[in-house]
C-alpha cells in the first residue's frame, strides 16, 4: 500500500492563525436583520496578565559576554524574542496558538481546521499534540518557529530512515532529510522546546546564533518584551503590505510604499477577534494620503453594503475606524469580528468540510470518508 502523503502539522499551525483573518474573506447566508454588533475588546496596551506572562517567559540566558575581562551574565529572555532579528525584510509575527486553540472559540476553531483527520491522533500517539504541546508560532520572513514541549516526544518517528541530525551550538540541531529531486531540506530543532522551519540551513543556523548569543550584537529588534501583547503580535515590512494590497489595488499599493515604514499588528482573540495596526510614516505628507484614502474606502464599502443589503457585512464595517496618532504623521486602523460572527464561520466551515468529505470524488467513488487520500 502506498504511503500516505501527510500535510506537515506545522502548517495547519499556521492556517489556525490565518483563519481569524480570513474570516473577512468568508460570507455565508445573510442573517435576519439585528442589532448592530456590540463593540469588541482591542489590545491596545499590554494589561496586567500579560505583563506577567511576559515576565514568566524570561527563562533563556544567551550566551555571557565578557567585558574588560570580566564575564557579565546577561540578563534572561523570552527565547522567542531573543532570536529576533534587527530588522525583517516581509514581517516578524507571533501567535499565541495555545491560547487561541484554547479560547471559547478554540474548538470550533480544531474542528474546523483538523475534522476528524486521524493525522491528530497520530500526533498525540507520538506525544505531540498541537492542542496541549504547542505554545507559540512566530514567522519570521520565510522561517517559521513553533515553540512548546517536545522534550518527550518521538517526533522523529515521522522522518525517513535516512534523515541525517547534526549538533549545532549549545542546544540545537540540524536535521538533514533527501528530497526526491536528489536535493536536501533541512529544519532545526533546539533544546526540546523549538522547531525551526522554512529557509534554508544558512538562515536557520543564523536563528540559532540569535538565540544562543553567538551571532554579531545588535542594538535592538525588530519584536521586543513592550510589543508582545495580545494573542498575534508583530511587525510587517510596508514593502510587503504593498505588493499583497497593490495586487488588487496599484494607486493604493503605491501610496502605502511611498509613506509607510512598518506596521505594528496587535490581535486579541480571547472572545471576539479584534485589530489593532499601527503605521509608522515615512513621509507625513504621503501618509495623511494613506490615511484618508483607507478611511474613505472603509466609508465607501460600508455604503455599498447597505445599499446591497448585506447588513452583516455593513455592520462589521462599522466596527472598523481609521484613527490620528499623536503628532499627525502616524495613525492606527482598529478592526473587529464579534464573537457571534466568528462562531457561525467556523460553523459554516465544519459543515462545509463535512459536505466535501461525504461528496461523490470525480472518479465515480465516495469522498475521504472511504479512505481515498487527496
Amino acid at each position: 500500500m502506498a504511503q500516505r502523503r501527510r500535510t506537515p502539522w506545522v502548517w495547519l499551525i499556521v492556517a489556525a492563525v490565518l483563519l481569524a483573518g480570513g474570516a473577512w474573506l468568508m460570507r455565508g447566508a445573510e442573517p435576519p436583520s439585528r442589532p448592530p454588533p456590540p463593540p469588541v475588546r482591542l489590545p491596545t496596551r499590554m494589561n496586567k496578565s500579560e505583563n506577567q506572562r511576559a515576565d514568566d517567559r524570561r527563562t533563556w540566558v544567551p550566551m555571557a559576554a565578557a567585558d574588560a575581562g570580566f564575564v557579565k551574565p546577561p540578563p534572561a529572555k523570552d527565547p522567542i524574542l531573543a532570536l529576533m532579528p534587527a530588522e525583517v525584510k516581509r514581517a516578524a509575527v507571533v501567535a499565541e496558538f495555545n491560547a487561541i486553540i484554547n479560547s471559547e472559540l478554540g474548538g470550533l476553531m480544531t474542528e474546523c481546521l483538523f475534522g476528524e483527520d486521524d493525522f491528530l491522533g497520530e500526533l498525540r500517539d507520538a506525544g505531540m499534540d498541537p492542542i496541549t504541546k504547542v505554545d507559540r508560532v512566530a514567522m519570521i520572513d520565510d522561517s517559521l518557529v513553533v515553540t512548546g514541549d517536545f522534550k518527550n516526544s518521538q517526533w522523529k518517528k515521522f522522518l525517513p530512515a535516512d534523515a541525517v541530525g547534526k549538533g549545532y551550538g549549545r542546544q540545537g540541531e540540524v536535521i538533514e532529510v533527501q528530497r526526491q529531486d536528489g536535493g536536501v531540506q533541512t529544519f532545526a530543532v533546539w533544546g526540546g522546546q523549538m522547531f525551526i522551519a522554512g529557509g534554508n540551513e544558512a538562515s536557520q543556523k543564523m536563528i540559532l546564533d540569535r538565540l544562543e548569543g553567538n551571532g554579531p550584537p545588535q542594538a535592538s529588534s525588530v519584536l521586543d518584551d513592550s510589543m508582545a501583547y495580545g494573542e498575534v503580535y508583530g511587525v510587517i515590512a510596508s514593502g510587503m503590505l504593498a505588493d499583497l494590497i497593490g495586487k488588487e489595488d496599484a494607486r493604493l499599493g503605491e501610496t502605502i510604499r511611498q509613506s509607510a515604514k512598518s506596521v505594528q499588528l496587535h490581535m486579541d482573540v480571547s472572545h471576539d477577534v479584534g485589530l489593532v495596526a499601527d503605521i509608522e510614516s515615512g513621509n507625513p505628507q504621503t501618509t495623511e494620503e494613506l490615511r484618508r484614502t483607507i478611511g474613505s474606502a472603509l466609508s465607501l464599502a460600508r455604503m455599498q453594503a447597505q445599499a446591497k443589503g448585506k447588513t452583516e457585512e455593513a455592520d462589521l464595517l462599522d466596527l472598523a475606524h481609521v484613527r490620528s496618532a499623536e503628532g499627525g504623521s502616524d495613525f492606527r486602523l482598529e478592526a473587529g469580528l464579534p464573537y457571534e460572527y466568528m462562531e457561525k464561520t467556523f460553523r459554516k466551515c465544519i459543515a462545509d468540510r463535512k459536505k466535501e468529505k461525504t461528496a461523490p470524488s470525480p472518479r465515480g467513488g465516495e469522498g475521504r470518508g472511504e479512505g481515498v487520500t487527496p
